[in-house]
């Protein structure tokens, strides 16, 4: 590479999203699988079926998957530690909304001996009490620094407000779920999250037949333990009319913005219209909000828009931080931006740049085995059409300043935004 000379820059060529390969197996799990690259290495997702809104907290679900590796009726806690050391294995677990996913990475040679212990500590994990107590205290450490944070009672509040007070998805996660969260509750929960026929397993990489075997004989051999849980989708309730409120909280030399508007859903054929939009007002670098509040005014360091699309329902999410003292301007200008989007949309190099943005984020989707199963779980557990990644796609392609515009004017009325703030 000359350092000395520029890169060429050219338009990307046709993109287009490879298909998954789905099979169901003997045991009702749903294995998805991706192959390509050209590194030796795979990732396996389990996706159990129970999250954040069944189990009614953000913590002992995630507590739960971390704890399968901590040993099993065949290997102590030290020798399930070394075989994962002695392989480079790489795991880690969450809990989304409506799933609890443990995360495994391997090296493609060293499958032969990882699937084994994968097949152990699925089927019967011992849950060590030493280990769990260290599980909780974790989490109950996390809990309070988060609740601690400044912007926690805005965050709160606003989800509060876009989803509705008493959503599943809007509780509050506190130190007392962990409390007395014993070993029987552990197998308990785990018991429940285990259902072979709502598990879904994602394998990417650079596979091959034999790591493939590999990977279906170990699912196959996972048994159900439940009927599992009945997913709790609840539609949002947000306020039929714009809510302005302000929280108090620790004291804070900043003040954390939030604002919102209800929307249309992912099965609207205005949505990803609608999603390049609010990418327009604040979704990238070179974005309206970026450029006015934070570029020529200096009002905050940085300044986000986002279109967060739920099974449930859709809003318009508008964060920032700022001094005190620039709270009310940072609102106005925020209503301001939002009125001249619809009159005053993207033209020329503005309408290019956000273009280009948009085509280069959907190809970021393609660069490896890994983030073409990324987009397609994301699509599952979103709920939205087998050719959403196409669609998106033709929308880039078609975006004018028209577009813009008429979404604007329908979607982001600066009128029935509400907003939360602790300043």
């Amino acid at each position: 590479m000359n350092r000395q000379q520029a890169p060429e820059v050219r338009p990307f060529g046709r993109l287009s999203l490879p298909d998954e390969t789905v099979e169901v197996l003997s045991n009702g799990i749903r294995l998805h699988y991706v192959s390509g690259g050209d590194q030796p290495i795979c990732r396996l997702i389990l996706c159990f079926s129970g999250g954040i809104a069944e189990l009614g907290n953000a913590a002992t679900g995630k507590i739960v998957m971390s704890m399968l590796t901590n040993g099993s009726a065949h290997y102590s806690t030290e020798e399930t530690a070394d075989i994962l050391d002695f392989n480079g294995v790489r795991i880690g677990s969450s809990q989304r909304s409506h799933f609890c996913t443990l995360r495994i990475s391997m090296l493609n040679h060293r499958v032969d001996g990882v699937m084994p212990l994968i097949s152990d500590f699925i089927n019967t994990p011992s849950f060590p009490a030493d280990r769990l107590a260290t599980a909780c205290l974790n989490a109950r450490t996390q809990i309070e620094t988060e609740m601690a944070e400044p912007s926690f009672e805005v965050e709160k509040t606003f989800n509060e407000l876009m989803l509705g007070k008493e959503h599943p998805l809007a509780i509050v996660t506190t130190p007392s779920v962990v409390e007395g969260f014993t070993v029987d509750k552990t197998r308990e929960l785990y018991s429940r999250l285990l259902c072979t026929g709502k598990c879904e397993a994602f394998l990417s990489g650079a596979l091959d037949e034999h790591i493939l075997l590999l990977v279906r004989t170990t699912l196959e051999s996972v048994v159900s333990l439940s009927d599992g849980f009945i997913p709790n989708y609840v539609d949002t309730m947000p306020p039929e009319n714009c809510v302005h409120l302000r929280v108090d909280g620790p004291e804070s030399l900043q003040s954390t913005v939030k604002a919102g508007i209800p929307t249309i859903g992912r099965d609207n054929a205005d949505y990803i219209p609608l999603h390049l939009t609010v990418m327009a007002l604040g979704g990238y670098f070179g974005s309206r909000l970026m450029t006015n509040i934070r570029e020529e005014k200096g009002l905050t360091y940085g300044i986000h828009a986002s279109l967060i699309g739920q099974r449930e329902g859709a809003y318009i999410q508008i964060s920032a931080q700022c001094d005190k003292s620039y709270t009310a301007r940072v609102l106005d200008e925020i209503r301001a931006e939002l009125r001249r989007l619809s009159t005053n949309p993207p033209t020329g190099r503005e309408l290019e740049r956000l273009k280009l943005y948009a085509t280069s984020s959907l190809a970021k989707s393609l660069d490896s085995p890994d983030e073409i199963m990324d987009f397609h779980m994301t699509r599952l557990m979103a709920d939205t059409p087998a050719d959403y990644f196409d669609a998106r796609l033709r929308a880039i392609n078609a975006l004018d300043s028209e577009t813009i515009a008429r979404s604007a004017a329908m979607y982001l009325n600066a009128d029935r935004l509400s907003t939360v703030t602790n300043a």
